[in-house]
């Protein structure tokens, strides 16, 4: 038995990505694809275990696991022992679809563990039924959830939520407080690791083993984010000040890291998110 949609492909066929199929499978069959499928697919195991071999290897796919399949991969999967193997899939495509992968970390095949069950199952269970909806503008609200979707895969992905990793964000949830708090202080590698009570070498680990980023780049990101809030609510204040007030005591430096992660100058970007007084008084007349 199966619960699955073959949308009719409209104007969804210009977005970056949108679904060609999606369904449930209870069982899932033996699936041997030589010259794999001409689209990605995603594949989840809702029940019981199956077994994936890509090459020479072979992946166990239990419930809570799942697999990405980029197209034309040569494959084969089967449900494990003489279990049911129940699954969830989609299927998709689009024209940045390859880009959208490849920047998510799944251009390769292979398997992954799902973080939270229940929050990618509720999202699939509603891209499901935006795929059945017959409505024009429900393939649209089913491109934007597919990608949602596949953000949330790489995000619990990134993290497999195990004892261990329980552990490291335990570590880290004080450590992003004490920064978001005490970001405009002058702050050095040593002392937020003693603040810490870790070492600086364990603490750069730390980070990018949950967040990806450096230490220093999440005190960036966040100083540039507080920087944007003044320069768009605080007219009275020059850049100069603002960059002081955000922790920077050279303002061309802090000009410079500014421009990297907005490319847009703070001048720029105040000028591109302030309201122009004289269109103001001709509107209120």
């Amino acid at each position: 038995m199966g619960n699955f949609i073959f949308p009719v492909i409209g104007d969804e066929k210009d977005l970056p990505v949108f679904i060609h199929g999606i369904g449930i499978s209870s069982p899932e069959y033996h699936f041997k694809r030589d010259n794999g499928s001409p689209f990605d697919q995603v594949i989840y195991t809702s029940n019981g275990e199956g077994e994936l071999i890509i090459g020479e290897k072979n992946f166990s796919v239990p419930k809570g696991w799942g697999f990405y399949l980029p197209a034309k991969l040569p494959h084969e999967y089967y449900a494990k022992g003489s279990n049911i193997w129940e699954t969830k899939w989609v299927i998709y495509s689009g024209k940045s679809c390859a880009d959208l992968m490849a920047s998510l970390g799944f251009e390769q095949g292979g398997v992954f563990k799902i973080g939270n069950y229940d929050v990618v199952d509720t999202m699939f269970m509603k891209l499901l039924r935006y795929a059945k909806s017959s409505a024009y503008f429900d393939g649209f609200q089913g491109s934007a959830l597919l990608y949602s979707l596949l953000v949330s895969l790489n995000r619990q992905n990134a993290l497999k939520y195990d004892d261990k990793d329980i552990v490291k964000l335990g570590k880290l949830e004080p450590i992003i407080e004490y920064l978001d708090s005490n970001y405009m202080k002058d702050i050095s590698l040593a002392a937020l690791a003693e603040n810490a009570h870790l070492s600086p070498q364990y603490l750069c680990r730390l980070f990018k083993e949950c967040l990806n980023i450096r230490p220093f780049e999440y005190l960036a990101k966040k100083r540039i984010q507080e920087a944007k809030i003044m320069l768009k609510e605080h007219q009275e204040l020059t850049v100069a000040e603002i960059a002081e007030k955000v922790g920077y005591k050279d303002c061309s430096y802090f000009c410079a890291v500014f421009k990297r992660q907005e490319t847009l100058s703070p001048t720029e970007f105040r000028t591109l998110h302030t309201a122009n007084p004289h269109f103001i008084t001709q509107r209120s007349r």
